[in-house]
């Protein structure tokens, strides 16, 4: 029997099964962690040229070189030890590690407003970006307190965490340096005035470092009060977790739920942590080694695209450009932030519930080449219009927030593919390190081949769109590759195995014929 009339038998005989309802509480604490690192990263974006000038006197003529490596080496250095943060939680428990960056971060944040130097500039930014690990462990959570019914919603929910620490951090840089010259509140203070005087970029570093207590806070006294009862081993939690199963409930006996779950009854000592044993499961075996290798392309093109198009849309059209404003590309970058939070909470979970993760992303990644195909296509529409122009952009926006959907596909497909839940972090760790380096170096070497196109008139001054869409287009052929893959960690001797509960769910599976 080929794969898909066993799957369309396995369908009849087998309801699709109820979207287990999320763990509320326990998501929103795991957002928290995931907000704090887009936070840590772009808080000083708005301040760190005029820093350059007055904290570190750099001359006027290298700031925007030094403020570039200042920027860079948050993620360079986050590329260079955040798979290590991932298999450490893989060793130790997730909450100790996950505690542990949101600590380093904190200290490091406050550092950077202290700074009075280059070096210390620099110091500061890359102990945040080595302390900053908490990606790949929030990820690896995130799929321990969630099934095969509900984890795309959930997942669904890292992109918009991401969108609002983005928003934060670059508007408490903006209105929140010079509090003392800005606002009249600061300036009959005391020792606070003093020190605000001496330290004008320290406010906005403080207010930032409050989220990642916060963080902390909530995570010590709440990460976590239960565990999801699909896991029979709590390592996460606790030194004095205990597990008691069930006796085994007989197939005519299951219940929709108990499909899925098999009952546990946990009592978790919420204020210590203790590791499982580690069997040093290998990473990659036969089951996932497509996964892995494919997808450390598809999704990192999009970190081309955030410093091109704004370059491409302030410029004059005889430059190359279409001549909009700031205020113009601030409306539509807002627009796109609004259509990403809608798709991505509300219509990615049902299309990857309909598709599976693997399918969802062979589907969506398809409009990535419309993406960067819109840019040039706006200039040569210019002369028709602006509301011309408006229409294409739109349709890059469009185009961009489907595309956008591949990266929870990404996660579901990582999580899925783990042999083990002790390699969670460790795969995790190795998908972030790689979304790390292209953020390091995608869009500034997208903004130098746009620069270099534009000045020597490569190709006509569309070079960098041609090798836009060249490497998206790779990509989507690579995405082609992917498949499928039972998630056999969150399997358990006393749980059905995926064929018998047919196909369908958002879990990613595919069931084969024997």
């Amino acid at each position: 029997m080929n794969e898909q009339s066993h799957r369309a038998n396995s369908t009849s005989l087998y309801p699709r099964p109820p979207a287990t309802p999320l763990p509320r509480f326990q998501v929103f604490i795991l957002l928290m962690m995931r907000i704090t690192e887009p936070i840590s990263y772009t808080v000083i974006f708005p301040f760190i040229n005029q820093m350059m000038e007055e904290v570190a006197h750099i001359p006027k003529a290298k700031v925007g070189y030094y403020a570039g490596l200042v920027e860079s080496a948050f993620a360079l250095v986050q590329f260079l030890f955040v798979y290590q943060w991932g298999a450490l939680s893989d060793r130790v428990g997730r909450r100790v590690v996950a505690l542990t960056g949101l600590g380093g971060v904190l200290i490091s944040v406050l550092g950077f407003g202290l700074s009075k130097n280059l070096g210390m500039m620099i110091v500061t930014r890359c102990i945040a970006g080595a302390m900053n690990g908490n990606v790949a462990v929030v990820k690896s959570m995130l799929a321990e307190i969630t099934d095969e019914t509900n984890q795309a919603r959930a997942f669904a929910l890292l992109p918009a965490a991401y969108a609002v620490g983005s928003t934060i951090g670059p508007l408490l840089g903006g209105y929140l340096s010079h509090p003392v010259e800005r606002y009249p509140v600061f300036e009959r203070m005391g020792f606070v005035t003093v020190f605000l005087s001496d330290y004008p970029f320290f406010l906005p570093c403080f207010v930032g470092s409050l989220c990642n207590l916060s963080a902390i806070i909530f995570g010590y006294v709440s990460v976590f009060s239960c565990i999801h009862p699909s896991f029979p081993f709590p390592y996460v939690l606790s030194k004095s977790s205990t597990c008691k199963k069930h006796s085994p409930v007989s197939p005519n006996q299951r219940t929709p739920n108990l499909l899925h779950h098999h009952h546990l009854h946990l009592h978790v000592n919420r204020l210590s942590v203790k590791p499982r044993p580690l069997l040093n499961p290998p990473l990659f075996t036969p089951q996932n080694h497509t996964c892995p290798n494919h997808l450390v392309l598809p999704r990192r093109p999009q970190f081309l695209l955030p410093s091109s198009h704004p370059s491409l849309l302030l410029l004059p059209y005889s430059s190359g450009g279409v001549n909009f404003s700031p205020s113009q590309i601030g409306l539509l970058l807002s627009i796109n932030g609004v259509t990403a939070l809608i798709s991505q909470t509300l219509i990615f979970p049902e299309l990857e519930v309909r598709l599976g993760p693997a399918r969802t992303y062979q589907l969506v990644i398809t409009f990535l080449p419309i993406v960067f195909t819109c840019l040039p296509l706006a200039h040569w529409v210019y002369p028709l219009g602006s509301k011309m122009v408006w229409v294409v952009l739109g349709g890059m926006v469009a185009a961009k927030t489907i595309s956008n959907m591949g990266a929870v596909c990404n996660n579901l497909l990582i999580n899925n593919s783990a042999p083990s839940r002790e390699s969670l972090g460790s795969l995790n760790g190795i998908n972030q390190s790689t979304s790390s380096l292209a953020r390091s170096f995608g869009p500034a070497g997208a903004t130098t081949l746009f620069a270099l196109s534009n000045e020597h008139h490569l190709l006509g001054g569309q070079l960098v769109h041609i090798v836009l869409v060249g490497i998206a287009l790779v990509t989507w052929s690579l995405t082609m590759r992917l498949e499928n893959v039972q998630p056999a960690w969150r399997k358990s001797p006393s749980s059905p195995s995926r064929r018998d509960l047919g196909s369908g769910s958002g879990s990613g599976s595919v069931s084969t014929s024997p």
